[in-house]
């Protein structure tokens, strides 16, 4: 797939006639300085193998480089500044923000009051959860693991799923180091919303949205795949293929909708700009308090530590989260950022609040790390900073991590495989439904052209029999491919009993249900699919007899 070219915005090319781009340069240095930016960033993009990716800067209170690379579909249309891409992570900030409004409101508190009193399903410890406080979720520091696995795609209920977290056997004691986790956003948000009596995503529209002005922003990449200059994302079979242009183009789907508090939300430069300075800024934005300037402040306050040791020499001995934000010193500039990554899309966002000066980048595939090197570079070109590294280097030399590991994910790791061995039983004998209570959902397993089929919410793999009773299978989300193994158990009666599966380094066991517990279960469901059907009816029935009285009322008037 050939990827399309640079884009010069307008826009931008005004700005260019009536804005310094570095201060104290001439009016051709300016020009050239920033002809290199763009052609230092678009061979980094194509070099690690990013399909489209936007990329802009505010330099005290003025944008002053604001551009689109590459493409944004398989039809070759051009990503700008104003195409929408999913941000990923880069949510949780915007979270916590909403919550911060509420605070000052004085409907919730950060850390005097235990979330289960305003979610009483996420009790999954008898210890734990009693003290927990949204600074304890929003800091990553409840213990709870960074893994959707069990409730990706689910049909559950938020509060559905929380009540099976107690299955996850967390520790009994918070911890000063951060375990990222994107439930305890969803719990956060949750909070947040039973508390407003008010949908989760209708109170940051209201909060955050609405007050910033933020028109561009909004939930769901279905949704905003609905709006036009929107990305599609892309990814590649190998960081070569990526080189060369060649992208398999994905699909917008609602896959972390159950996670909509820790990663849900689309944007574009326009609103990013104006979300990063509004947080530099403390609330305000264009000499007006926007945000309450007190609850700001505690987003940027540091509260867990995200990593202890240097690594690398640009960077401060120690990095530490706040609220949906890492905090860091690069080159002596205190710098707040958080990035994104969802399924082919990644993104960052950067604030040097010294220097007055935020940068933001989207890209329309995740496994290209450029976007977390461009604001080093450009922060470099624009504060004047000693150059120490080539930071396209750095990010390539990721770039091909990610895409190693990626290949060991596929293959899998598994134990030695024992040849010459068979299954202990006759494959029909395996089909049936398998159930964990961590789960959010049976793993179901079918006979098709003599192969086990694995299902589970909307996954489907073909199983392969790697020795005795064991069998692999991957899990497959279009760019993300696991591969995973199980092993059968029988039991004493001669049967299969069930099947372990390890996750998060831990062997969980899955029971087969009984033929008759099925049943009885399908029988519930439809009992319930009937009395909801009827009291639709009952209800449908009131609204025309409603109707017709109102009808009746504006003929006597």
């Amino acid at each position: 797939m050939k990827i399309a070219t640079v884009v010069v915005l307008g826009a931008a090319l005004q700005l260019l006639a009536s804005t310094s781009i570095v201060e104290g340069l001439p009016f051709d240095s300016q020009t050239a300085k920033y002809d290199n930016w763009r052609k230092t960033i678009d061979h980094a993009r194509k070099l690690t193998g990013v399909p489209g990716m936007s990329v802009a800067v505010m330099h005290k209170g003025k944008v002053i480089f604001a551009e689109g690379f590459g493409q944004r579909n398989k039809n070759g249309d051009p990503v700008t500044a104003e195409t929408l891409m999913p941000i990923g992570s880069m949510t949780k900030a915007m979270t916590a923000a909403m919550i911060g409004e509420l605070v000052a409101e004085g409907k919730l508190d950060w850390d005097k009051t235990p979330v289960v009193e305003y979610v009483p399903e996420a009790r999954f410890s008898p210890v734990l959860s009693e003290e927990l406080t949204l600074s304890d979720y929003l800091s990553h520091r409840s213990g709870l693991p960074h893994d959707d696995t069990p409730w990706t795609n689910t049909t559950e209920t938020r509060a559905q799923v929380f009540r099976r977290l107690k299955n996850f056997n967390l520790p009994t004691k918070l911890s000063t180091n951060l375990q990222y986790s994107n439930v305890g956003y969803a719990i956060s948000g949750e909070a947040a919303a039973n508390v407003a009596g008010v949908p989760y995503e209708q109170l940051v529209h209201d909060k955050i949205f609405r007050p910033l002005g933020l028109s561009h922003t909004g939930f769901s990449p279905v949704e905003m795949g609905k709006r036009p200059n929107h990305a599609m994302p892309f990814y590649s079979d190998s960081l070569k293929d990526a080189q060369a242009g060649i992208f398999h183009e994905g699909y917008l789907d609602r896959l972390i909708e159950f996670d909509s508090a820790a990663g849900d939300i689309y944007s574009n430069m326009d609103d990013l700009l104006k979300w990063g300075r509004t947080i530099m800024k403390y609330g305000e934005w264009d000499g007006e308090q926007i945000l309450n300037r007190a609850s700001v402040e505690q987003l940027l306050t540091a509260r867990t530590i995200a990593r202890g040791v240097r690594t690398l020499p640009e960077l401060g001995p120690a990095t530490t989260y706040s609220f949906g934000w890492f905090a860091d010193s690069y080159k002596g500039q205190s710098v707040y950022y958080h990035g994104g990554n969802t399924l082919g899309f990644s993104s960052i966002i950067a604030l040097f609040p010294e220097s007055d000066l935020v940068i933001a980048s989207l890209t329309n595939t995740y496994a290209a790390m450029y976007p977390n090197f461009v604001y080093y570079y450009l922060a470099d070109e624009i504060l004047n900073l000693p150059k120490t590294q080539d930071w396209t280097e750095a990010a390539l030399a990721m770039t091909e991590r990610v895409y190693n590991g990626t290949e060991e994910a596929r293959k899998g790791n598994f134990p030695r495989r024992q040849k010459n061995t068979h299954p202990s039983h006759p494959l029909k004998e395996y089909v049936g439904v398998y159930t964990h209570p961590l789960f959010a959902g049976d793993v179901t397993l079918t006979l098709k052209d003599n192969h086990l089929i694995f299902h589970f919410t909307t996954f489907v793999s073909r199983m392969e029999h790697y020795h005795f009773d064991s069998f692999s299978f991957t899990f497959d989300v279009w760019s993300v491919k696991s591969a995973q193994l199980v092993t059968f158990l029988t039991g004493q009666d001669g049967k299969i009993s069930g099947f372990e599966f390890e996750h998060i380094d831990k062997m969980l066991i899955f029971e087969k249900k009984e033929e008759s517990k099925i049943q009885e279960e399908n029988d519930n469901v439809q009992e319930d699919e009937t009395e909801e059907m009827q009291e639709e009816e009952k209800e449908s029935a009131f609204e025309q007899g409603a109707d017709h009285m109102q009808f009746k009322l504006l003929r006597a008037l």
